[in-house]
């Protein structure tokens, strides 16, 4: 009876031995496997660089581009809303199996800082303004528009502040001249922005009446700075200067000056402003000359070609340049004392109207001469 007793504790105990080695391997298993859980988990990182992490306001951004290294598959990475200024969180989650094929995720958070930088725009109708001396002018007529990318349209006021405009106009329409008009904005986010237009005062344009002519003096010179036209008038049977004679084309410049004159001196090469040198010259007045368009050198055939093709259009520092075949008709024919007339009108160049402007080909070989100059060895007239 002790014997079997025995028999049966030994087996028992056997069995209990048998269970607790199972068990311990099972448990042992599991810590192995938590284990390469956790050590799957914790090697998940992702670094963004931070230079990297500005967005501006309204504009899509990436947030993908940012990532300078990362352990792990990028599951997923948040889209930010960036119609909003200030921090906002972008959320990287990423995944990794351990080495029993279980899945370890984990999510970072990064800050996105959104921005406004973008300034205002400010829309003109026109770059520049034309009235006659003693016109009424609104300087706000001449504006389209004054707008944030993020703000919308913003407000008009005395003294400029944000999400506000201004406007300076200095313009006197009582005085022919040219005056500036200037618009000032400021967003919401301190951004601010400026532009300008500009207002020409024009004279307003005297009756061209009799002038009485004189033997010595047998043409009378009238420029419109505004069209950059000049009519020769020559004198009728009456011995007034009514009869329009020739025109020219021209150009004239800001400093040109309007009002009557009496040409002075007379120069076959003259030293201009700025180093150049310019044919058959004209004195006018003070600084103000009729001259061929400027040369590098006292050479015919060292055009500065560029400024040739502006013929017509206001490119001058306030002289008369003309073409060679015009400036010398000019100097040969209008003996100094001769009368000059400028002043504007925009809308008629002249009773001869205005030639049309010459234009040199600028890949052409022969630019380096004035094609009207008479001079033998032109080569553009062999």
């Amino acid at each position: 009876m002790k014997k079997t007793f025995d028999t049966i504790w030994i087996s028992i105990a056997g069995a209990a031995a048998v269970l607790i080695l199972i068990s311990g391997f099972f448990i042992f298993d599991s810590m192995k496997k938590q284990k390469a859980f956790e050590e799957a988990e914790n090697s998940l990182f992702i670094e963004v660089d931070e230079s990297l992490m500005n967005a501006e306001y309204g504009e899509p951004f990436d947030a993908r581009k940012a990532i300078t290294s990362h352990e792990g598959e990028i599951t997923s990475v948040t889209e930010p809303d960036t119609k909003q200024t200030g921090d906002v969180t972008v959320i990287y989650t990423l995944s990794k199996q351990d080495a029993y094929g279980k899945t370890a995720e984990k999510s970072f958070e990064k800050t996105l800082h959104i921005k406004d930088t973008k300034a205002p725009e400010i829309t003109f109708k026109e770059d520049s303004v034309h009235i006659r001396e003693g016109e009424s002018f609104d300087p706000l007529a001449n504006i389209e528009a004054v707008s944030d990318p993020v703000d919308g349209a913003l407000k008009q006021t005395d003294r400029l502040e944000n999400g506000t405009w201004i406007i300076e106009d200095e313009t006197k329409p009582d005085t022919p001249g040219k005056y500036t008009v200037t618009v000032h904005a400021k967003d919401n986010s301190g951004n601010k922005t400026e532009k300008s237009y500009t207002v020409q005062v024009e004279s307003a344009i005297p009756e061209f009446g009799l002038v009485q002519g004189s033997a010595d003096y047998p043409y009378y010179i009238r420029i419109n700075r505004a069209l950059n036209t000049v009519t020769i008038y020559s004198m009728d049977e009456d011995g007034y200067y009514t009869v329009p004679y020739k025109a020219f084309v021209c150009s004239t410049g800001d400093a040109t000056p309007l009002g009557t004159y009496n040409t002075t001196a007379k120069y076959r090469w003259l030293s201009l402003y700025g180093g150049v040198y310019g044919q058959y010259a004209t004195r006018i007045v003070g600084a103000i000359l009729f001259h061929s368009v400027p040369y590098f050198t006292e050479d015919p055939s060292d055009l500065e070609y560029e400024e040739y093709n502006k013929l017509g259009t206001a490119a001058s520092l306030g002289c008369v340049r003309m073409c060679v075949r015009d400036v010398i008709w000019v100097y040969e024919n209008c003996p100094v004392g001769t009368t000059v007339d400028f002043y504007d009108d925009w809308e008629n160049p002249g009773p001869l109207g205005k030639p049309e402007p010459l234009t040199i080909d600028l890949s052409d070989d022969r630019r380096g001469w004035d094609p009207t100059d008479p001079d033998p060895s032109n080569p553009w007239n062999q």
